[in-house]
């Protein structure tokens, strides 16, 4: 586990999902795309490359008890490592720029543990989304682009963990910290 600094203790709530992260090599195909996205961009705010993951769950603003509650929850589901395929650019349509992303497949082990997580975690008192869980990695947001959603060069990335984020904003930036990571039974 990770230590939370003391000044970050002193907040009652915080904002926190649960996410897959990559390793860098994945994370520069990732950037890669990203990049290429954003050339061919009139606007648009595009993912800093350290908050490229793939989320699990949202959790939104939790207090420091429910935070352990998520940590709890992560603990009580196990998985044994499995890889991750990215493999198609597409977009979720907004009025004021749509947010674009890659997706990945929905094989078994990956929504299995979505969905172990997701049971756990509403045991546990969590409010959470209802609607079927899509994943993808966000790339930008608002953008407005002459790109085309399609197939891509596939990405695969290995998934031994899964981690819990802290969210802020920092500076005027996003900034995602892991608080905790649960990894994958060897």
């Amino acid at each position: 586990m990770i230590a939370i600094p003391a000044f970050r203790l002193y907040h009652s709530y915080m904002r926190l999902f649960i996410a897959i992260l990559f390793d860098d090599a994945v994370v520069d195909k990732l950037s890669m795309l990203r990049d290429s996205l954003h050339d061919v961009s009139s606007n648009g705010t595009f993912v800093p490359r350290s908050n490229l993951h793939l989320t699990l769950e949202f959790l939104g603003e939790c207090s420091p008890a429910e935070r352990n509650l998520a940590i709890d929850a992560m603990e009580s589901i196990s998985f044994s490592p499995f890889t991750v395929t990215v493999d198609r650019l597409g977009f979720f349509a907004r009025p004021d720029g749509d947010t674009w992303w890659v997706g990945a497949r929905e094989d078994n082990a990956l929504m299995t543990l979505q969905g172990n997580l997701h049971k756990a975690l509403l045991s546990s008192g969590f409010s959470l989304e209802r609607r079927k869980y899509r994943p993808h990695i966000t790339l930008g947001r608002r953008v407005m682009t002459t790109a085309c959603a399609g197939k891509i060069e596939r990405i695969e990335a290995d998934v031994k963990a899964i981690d819990l984020m802290l969210s802020e904003r920092i500076d005027g930036q996003m900034v995602y910290t892991s608080l905790f990571a649960s990894n994958a039974e060897q």
